[in-house]
Parts: C-alpha cells; sequence; structure tokens
C-alpha cells in the first residue's frame, strides 16, 4: 500500500511539474532566440519586451501573429501554437515580470 501511495504521489507530482513546465519550455523552444531569456529584449528592435505588455496584450498578440492577422518575421515560429500554449507562455511571461526587478527610471 505504502509503495503505491508513494508511486501515485511521483505521478501527481511528475504531471503538476511539467504542467509548470510547459510555459517555459515552449518559450524558450519558440521565443528566446528573439526575445531574451527574460523576455526583456526588443525583438528585432521592433517588438517592445515582452515583459512590458500585459497579460491580454501578449495573448492578443500571439493569436494575431498565429492567425496570420499581424505579418511579421515572427510569424513562422508562432504559427503552429495552440490556444493553450498561448495561455501557458502568457502565464510563463507572468512569472518572469516578478523575476526581473524593475529598474526606476
Amino acid at each position: 500500500m505504502k509503495i503505491w501511495l508513494l508511486a501515485t504521489s511521483l505521478v501527481v507530482f511528475n504531471a503538476t511539474a511539467q504542467s509548470a513546465t510547459d510555459g517555459e519550455h515552449i518559450y524558450k523552444q519558440t521565443c528566446s532566440s528573439c526575445h531574451g531569456r527574460l523576455a526583456d529584449r526588443k525583438s528585432l528592435d521592433k517588438a517592445p519586451p515582452l515583459v512590458s505588455l500585459s497579460r491580454d496584450e501578449i495573448v492578443d498578440g500571439l493569436t494575431a501573429r498565429r492567425d496570420g492577422k499581424i505579418v511579421g518575421r515572427g510569424n513562422k515560429a508562432k504559427a503552429h501554437l495552440t490556444d493553450d500554449d498561448i495561455q501557458k507562455l502568457a502565464n510563463h511571461i507572468e512569472k518572469l515580470k516578478i523575476v526581473k526587478p524593475q529598474i526606476p527610471q
């Protein structure tokens, strides 16, 4: 019985950990090369740093680019994103806002 409980706990923990890191994984694979590891770079000197955008702006922008409503060099990277992927990316970028200290201007 103890072994079964331990095994069940490990499965639940792994599923939870994977879910929490999905947005991070998608970001690293799809976004970080242009937007930076902390989403704090202007992409191609045009797009603002992602950490400067609201969650709604991130979701709307990713969705519009994926759907071809906004044309740009980043569309190819966004074409394969699902609605769930976009939500996970927005969640991850929101977490990056907390990680990166805001510099007073």
